[in-house]
């Protein structure tokens, strides 16, 4: 009888064991989505946006909030959504765009990070659609979805690549890339960039080699609270960026902006200066590798 008692406690304490292990190795598993979503004074909207990505059809995720200093009952709202999936984390004040994304990105663990607005709503089968994609095109470093009432965004890289070099075509929140490109060619954000730092990080990774697509479907709908950021408008932000790229290139004339237009001629957008003849025929190479590069004039 006494052996038999030890046997079976020898028994419980085993299965115990196991239980405890397995609860350990789902909680350190790495999961295959990093949902990074950052939010300032928003409680509002933030509802809508935290339940379409707890309601995605494809579960697979962390989903990390950053909080940038938000004085509004966002800590409140987060914390009524008891889902061990939400990882939510508060700047100690408001350090803006790019550093709160940073910091998303730096804490995700996931193989993919799928970008989310807080005032923005996904659909049901964004995460599946976007995840299944990049696993079937190993080439690709970052895909989009459609975005709802809003011009379509080219399909393939070439056309991608084309418009990238004149204004951001590509979009921020209906995108999901890989982290370990991005990591690997030390790819973050210009926290100097008050805004539009999203269309200066798709050119930086276009400059890496990266390559673009996008899905022929709807993937999310916005409201229309984001024409402005911290107070400043995207005109005012794509200047800035056109500004960064003429500097980075041609630090004399840091006003200068060219764009490829297509795989067909290079045009001049601003017509008082130009850039080195090496970054044209840059340009043209990552937007048309398959032609011929002509002489820059």
């Amino acid at each position: 009888m006494k052996k038999r008692l030890i046997a079976i406690a020898f028994v419980l304490i085993a299965a115990f064991g196991v239980l405890c292990y397995g609860s350990r190795y789902r909680r350190q598993k790495t999961p295959a989505v990093s949902v990074v979503m950052l939010t300032y004074q928003r409680a509002e909207m933030l509802p809508q946006a935290i339940e379409s990505i707890l309601s995605q059809t494809f579960s697979d995720f962390e989903f990390i909030i950053i909080n940038d200093g938000s004085s509004d009952d966002t800590d409140e709202v987060v914390a009524h959504y008891n889902d061990s999936r939400i990882r939510y984390y508060r700047n100690d004040r408001n350090r803006g765009i790019a550093f709160s994304r940073n910091r998303a990105a730096s804490l995700a663990r996931g193989k993919y990070i799928m970008i989310m607005d807080d005032d923005d709503r996904s659909f049901l089968e964004r995460m599946s659609g976007q995840v299944s994609y990049l696993e079937q095109h190993s080439d690709i470093a970052a895909v989009a979805g459609q975005i709802a009432g809003l011009p379509r965004i080219p399909q393939n890289h070439d056309e991608i690549a084309a418009g990238l070099i004149q204004y951001n075509n590509f979009g921020n929140a209906n995108v999901m890339y890989r982290r370990s490109f991005a990591a690997k060619h030390g790819i973050r954000y210009d926290e100097e960039l008050k805004a539009s730092e999203d269309w200066d990080f798709w050119l930086k990774i276009l400059f890496a080699g990266g390559k673009f697509a996008a899905l022929p479907d709807d993937v999310l709908a916005r409201n229309g609270a984001s024409t402005k950021y911290y107070g400043i408008s995207y005109e005012e932000a794509n200047a800035a960026v056109r500004k960064k790229i003429g500097k980075a290139f041609l630090p004399e004339k840091p006003d200068a902006f060219y764009a490829a237009d297509s795989c067909g001629k290079l045009k001049l957008i601003s017509e008082k200066n130009i850039f080195s003849p090496a970054f044209m025929q840059k340009l043209f190479d990552i937007n048309c590798p398959a032609a011929a590069s002509p002489a820059v004039r």
